[in-house]
């Protein structure tokens, strides 16, 4: 029992050289064109074989011929070992046609007209459902049909073919007497008139007897999913005529494999940066026949950085990934059986700060007779944040120096910071503002943030704040003026400037007066220290000069001196020295490496230490433990 086709389309259907991926029929307008004279011919290439024929003696052979327009006909025994299978398989009936001595119709969702027959065989079918073939180069539409004529000789003649493109299922032409084409928008796509003349040998029904084969040279493919109507005309042609017994005519396109690729984005997003994106590979046939040497090709996205590093997960047998650049995936199913999907196809990539951008992916599917791709997408999402390091100084401007660094935890379970980043004047990642004071992180996960200062900037204190939060917002980035980080993502510190107090104390030579100096802010001590004479650690002395005065040269520098300075020191264990300079001496500083004695040395000596008494000045706030702004009082108290 043959079966009327679901009317019913998928956009990534198709089947052995179905059209692919067509939509509905866009809104256009067609004029409808007259049908060309009786003149079209069909010349075969057989020796002895009759102009516009294709008839044979016996189902044991097969004859074709080519109209003027280029259509392929072929009338094929059903016992020719060479070429039988071209006419039989599952097939779908979709216009009958049974009249005598002449038979007319097409196909139609509406209450048939002229000779058509209701059941079924007859029904509108879709541009998407027509299968298409190459032969040497042409694509062309294959149709065939099953001939059923009961008379003796079993002779009919098709007159009249004329293919229409309607977005009306249930066309109809308006007389149901005389077809002289469809009214607007309905659109003329193809026309044969005139006469090629069959032997029907085969017996029975359910097989194509006759191939039309339709090239599509000429022929533009549609911009949407049309409606295909085929209008014939059988056992009427001018001069001899082989007349209709009858018997019916019937119109059918072969059923092939169905074949679909579906691609999804998995997880489907959009996700974080960082977070790994994936997509799956379904591939189905949903045709009445198994499709065979079925591949999958995908030349996997390298991502907005070129970073994108793929992988099967799980492998999955017949699957592989090319290294690249670019990485492919290949896959060789082999045969897909008819009703069975392949499933399980799944690839994946971690991705960094640089893929910031909607990751689309493409999977083609190629088999015996067609083709057909499917894309999917993911969004990573990805946001900025910005540190800003103030002084406490009025007006709080940002602090004069880079250098400071700061601790990053994200939106993640674990609370060990994520990264850190140090404010610097390059404008390269990590720290992407060159501004001091400023840091600016882009390609980060959106979401909560916390941040800490580790170390302040040279000459500031550590700031106050701790654990300041802030939330990325998808989207904001450091290099674009109008998508900055917001407040809401900006973290602030304040740091306060350092600076120093020295005060200076020497007994001058005598080496008899003592001193206690104490400095405080806001009656708070912040340092206090006695000078009593004592001597400080001993300075090691590389060498002294032959000279007058000699210079003496030491391993490690002095400290808060400056040039001229007086100190009263203790040089030991000099060797060499012609005179001695072992001794105490009123020692007068050059540099902080270098002081001269007041004695005259014809020969110099090496090593040996010199030791300073406690008699230099002082220094409240040095270096990186400076002291913060604010009032301070030091006292200097002198014990003869």
């Amino acid at each position: 029992m043959q079966r009327k086709r679901p009317r019913k389309s998928a956009l990534l259907a198709f089947g052995a050289g179905m059209l692919v991926a067509i939509g509905l029929l866009a809104a256009a307008v067609y004029a409808t064109i007259p049908p060309p004279p009786p003149d079209s011919t069909c010349t075969g290439t057989a020796p002895g074989q009759l102009p516009n024929s294709v008839e044979v003696p016996n189902k044991n052979t097969s004859a074709d011929c080519t109209t003027t327009d280029g259509v392929l006909v072929s009338y094929i025994g059903s016992s020719d070992t060479v070429r039988q299978a071209s006419g039989t398989g599952l097939f779908d009936p979709f216009v009958r046609l049974q009249a005598s001595p002449a038979e007319q119709g097409f196909n139609t969702d509406a209450p048939v007209t002229f000779d058509a027959k209701t059941g079924t065989w007859t029904h509108a079918i879709l541009v998407s459902a027509i299968p298409v073939v190459t032969i040497n180069g042409t694509r062309y539409w294959e149709l065939f049909n099953d001939i059923n004529e009961t008379n003796g000789a079993k002779h009919i003649s098709l007159n009249r073919v004329e293919i229409w493109f309607t977005t009306n299922a249930s066309i109809t032409d308006g007389t149901g007497t005389t077809f002289t084409g469809f009214a607007a928008p309905a659109s003329l796509k193809y026309s044969f008139n005139g006469e090629i003349r069959i032997n029907d040998v085969n017996s029975g029904s359910g097989r194509g007897d006759l191939r039309f084969l339709v090239p599509l040279t000429n022929i533009p493919a549609p911009a949407a999913n049309p409606y295909f109507v085929v209008y014939s005309q059988w056992g009427a042609a001018p001069g001899t005529t082989y007349a209709s017994d009858g018997g019916f005519e019937e119109w059918k396109v072969r059923k092939g494999p169905n074949v679909s690729i579906v691609q999804t984005a998995n997880p489907v997003g959009p996700v974080n940066a960082g977070d790994n994106i994936g997509f799956d590979i379904t591939v189905s046939n949903t045709g009445a026949a198994d499709a065979t040497n079925v591949t999958i090709t995908d030349t996997l996205p390298a991502g907005a950085g070129n970073d994108l590093s793929w992988s099967l997960d799980p492998a999955f047998t017949g699957c592989s990934i090319a290294a690249g650049p670019p990485q492919v995936l290949t896959c060789n199913l082999g045969t897909v059986a008819a009703g069975s999907s392949v499933t399980g196809i799944h690839i994946t990539s971690d991705t960094s700060a640089a893929d910031c951008a909607l990751v689309s992916n493409t999977a083609n599917v190629a088999f015996d007779g067609g083709t057909g791709s499917s894309t999917a997408s993911v969004t990573v999402n990805c946001g900025a944040l910005m540190i800003k390091k103030e002084s406490t100084k009025t007006g709080n401007p940002l602090v004069a120096n880079a250098g400071a660094a700061f601790s990053v935890d994200g939106p993640d379970a674990d609370t060990t910071p994520d990264f850190s980043v140090t404010d610097d004047l390059t404008a390269a990642a990590p720290d992407e503002d060159a501004l001091a004071g400023e840091v600016c992180v882009s390609g980060l996960a959106p979401g909560a943030y916390t941040i800490n200062e580790t170390t302040a900037p040279p000459g500031y204190g550590i700031a106050s704040q701790t654990n300041v939060s802030l939330t990325v917002a998808n989207g904001t980035n450091c290099s674009d003026s109008t998508k900055l980080p917001g407040s809401g993502a900006t973290a602030t510190f304040t740091d306060p400037p350092l600076s120093k107090i020295e005060v200076k104390f020497t007994s001058v030579v005598s080496g008899e007066t003592n001193s206690s100096i104490t400095c405080a802010k806001d009656s708070t001590t912040v340092n206090a220290v006695s000078e009593n004479g004592q001597q400080d650690a001993a300075f090691g002395i590389t060498s002294n000069s032959a000279a007058d005065p000699t210079l003496v040269t030491l391993a490690s520098g002095l400290t808060n001196v400056n040039t001229g300075d007086k100190l009263r020191v203790i040089i030991a264990g000099v060797t060499g020295s012609v005179p001695t300079i072992n001794g105490t001496w009123n020692a007068t500083v050059m540099d902080s490496t270098h002081v001269t004695i007041p004695v005259a040395v014809t020969t110099g000596g090496t090593g040996g230490t010199m030791t300073v008494f406690d008699d230099t000045d002082e220094t409240f706030g040095n270096g990186t433990t400076g002291l913060t702004p604010g009032t301070y009082a030091c006292t200097v108290v002198i014990d003869p």
